[in-house]
């Protein structure tokens, strides 16, 4: 993929977002993920109905989202990737096109995913707001990009 080609079809300004779904997940790639972020030097935020906690055990925070909103937001290379925790074989976070205004950060951004796919085994990809039928990327563990 070439820098206009994923501008003009994946991060195109449309006033929706885009949907990062990492594939075939459970709660315990939330751990992994976490880890991952840490052992990174990743910064990101866990809060509760907005407000910031330190809280990293995922069935706490499961328990929790019974009653409240849990958000997570990665802040990785001036860009945002925000997510909510929810049971299911699927993990979903959102990007806002605006931020993908360069092609050093589609590069930023590929590699980050790149780089999470292979550490949990998962396969992830971007899509449209609120669709997983249309696949605009797909990253595989080994590094793929389709």
């Amino acid at each position: 993929m070439n820098y206009d080609e994923v501008a003009n079809e994946v991060f195109f300004e449309d006033g929706s977002l885009r949907d990062i779904y990492i594939l075939d997940t459970d709660i315990q790639i939330w751990a992994i993920i976490f880890e991952y972020l840490e052992s990174n030097e990743i910064n990101y935020r866990v809060t509760i109905d907005g407000l910031i906690t330190r809280i990293r055990d995922i069935a706490e925070l499961l328990r929790i989202k019974k009653e409240a909103s849990i958000g997570i937001t990665i802040e990785y290379s001036e860009i945002d990737i925000c997510g909510h925790f929810y049971e299911g074989s699927v993990i979903e976070f959102d990007i806002s096109p605006l931020q993908i205004d360069s092609e050093k950060k589609i590069d930023i951004l590929m590699n980050f995913l790149k780089s999470l796919s292979r550490k949990l085994n998962k396969t992830i990809i971007i899509t449209p707001e609120m669709t997983m039928e249309e696949v605009l990327v797909r990253v595989e563990p080994k590094g793929k990009l389709n």
